[in-house]
């Protein structure tokens, strides 16, 4: 049986703490716990690397994912993951990026539904992460910088005619490829769907758009025959045993098959 990569999802890391936030005390006792297990952290360059030399995903492999670009990744997660030797992936939208530059102190974030009020209020520059903290963290080598599209829109909900949609779905992915090129000097192979909402005909649009990797909200772990449809694992503010739960099932197909069958979540 071949090895499964789980792939984790988190939003956020912050104080405030819920269910699509993650305190940094828990996601450090995560973090902590994956590094003395002796779990290898994977970014896409690292996937990229395993196919093209044809091995097998190394066991006690992981992705550590986040989606959207908030500042806090760059506040909380960032060090952490930097501590303990791990990587994570980061899917940016590319028109929520903030202009300004790098922020040095720590400021109060509000939680998520604050966070994207003020994101649509015009205040991106609050709680988004910016072009030059992208590139410190991507130069780093602690993140891997993706696509999340351009404009995290449901293209399917604005364009009623199937040509018309599939225009402006490849031109927000391709946009979001030139500015990640533009501003960080590399262009992203992997694309986590908006909304997590996604068809075959989307797919379709992401692979000409030049993306490999595709990026799913269902749940589940993850072989190579999958690379079109990774699933993940949503994190949130659990503690360790309910972290360690969901690892424990999500590292085994046949595990994960049973539970999500079982319970379906």
């Amino acid at each position: 049986m071949p090895p499964c990569l789980p792939v984790l999802m988190y939003h956020h890391v912050n104080p405030t703490g819920n269910f699509i936030n993650c305190t940094p005390d828990r996601f450090e006792a995560q973090v902590r716990y994956l590094s003395r297990r002796g779990y290898q952290s994977l970014t896409i360059k690292d996937l990229e690397k395993i196919i093209n030399e044809g091995r097998d995903i190394p066991r006690r492999s992981i992705m550590i994912t986040f989606d959207d670009g908030w500042l806090d990744n760059y506040f909380y997660a960032y060090p952490v993951l930097k501590k303990y030797g791990m990587k994570g992936v980061l899917f940016v939208v590319t028109s929520w990026v903030s202009a300004c530059g790098r922020r040095k102190d720590i400021r109060p974030l509000p939680s998520h539904r604050g966070c994207v009020e003020r994101l649509h209020n015009g205040e991106k520059e609050e709680v988004m992460v910016s072009w030059e903290e992208l590139r410190e963290m991507e130069s780093s080598g602690v993140f891997d910088i993706q696509s999340h599209s351009h404009s995290h829109r449901r293209w399917d909900k604005e364009h009623s005619e199937l040509a018309t949609c599939k225009e402006a779905l490849q031109r927000d992915l391709t946009t979001a490829r030139e500015l990640i090129r533009e501003h960080l000097g590399k262009t992203p192979l992997a694309l986590c769907w908006p909304w997590g909402v996604y068809y075959p005909w989307y797919q379709e649009v992401a692979i000409e758009a030049g993306y490999r990797y595709l990026f799913t909200t269902e749940k589940g772990c993850n072989t190579l025959s999958d690379l079109k449809a990774l699933k993940r694992i949503v994190i949130g503010n659990i503690g360790i045993l309910d972290f360690r739960k969901k690892l424990l099932i999500h590292s085994s197909s046949v595990l994960s098959g049973i539970y999500l069958k079982i319970f379906g979540k």
